[in-house]
């Protein structure tokens, strides 16, 4: 089970991607000779966040829901939200250069399934395209289980941080 977390994480080029590893076989050479044979599936990566920063460290909070929340939280800039196939495997959160990731736990293969995603983010304005060793921007990710819909803008308060304009975009176009 995937579970909620709370943490800092590095953006790279504006973003921090979602990833799932699928399973491997535990005994190395059987993993070995099934990625050979192609048998193990690529890893499933999705840039979730998309940041105000060009690169530099964000403040990420997950949190795993049973259903939609009622409400919009409070106090986010830019709220958007989309759908999210996720397959069974470990799931993280990655720069994506592999250079800093953060754990989230294992998608079973009972749990592999469609989600809803709503994104939330604040003070991406306040470093836009900057690389920075500190940063004030926060985001928050909310997962719950739900069939795919459209992706759907709740919030788009920022007025630099542009970035939930293309992320929205590349949503529409299916990525």
């Amino acid at each position: 089970m995937i579970q909620t977390a709370d943490f800092t994480i590095n953006a790279w080029n504006h973003v921090v991607d979602l990833v799932v590893d699928p399973p491997q076989p535990e005994d190395p050479i059987q993993a070995l000779q099934a990625a050979r044979r192609g048998e193990i599936p690529p890893p499933f990566r999705v840039p979730l966040v998309y940041t105000g920063i060009y690169a530099g460290p964000i403040h990420l909070t997950v949190e795993v829901l049973e259903r939609e929340p009622d409400t919009v939280a409070p106090g986010w800039e830019d709220v958007a939200e989309v759908s999210l196939v996720l397959p069974e495997g470990k799931a993280y959160f990655n720069q994506t250069t592999g250079s800093d990731t953060h754990e989230l736990g294992s998608l079973s293969s009972a749990e592999a399934d469609s989600y809803r995603a709503r994104l939330h983010a604040v003070g991406r304005d306040t470093d836009y395209d900057n690389v920075v060793n500190e940063s004030k921007e926060r985001h928050l990710v909310q997962l719950w289980k739900a069939p795919p819909t459209d992706t759907t803008v709740l919030a788009d308060a920022s007025a630099d941080g542009k970035s939930l304009p293309r992320f929205v975009a590349m949503w529409q176009r299916g990525l």
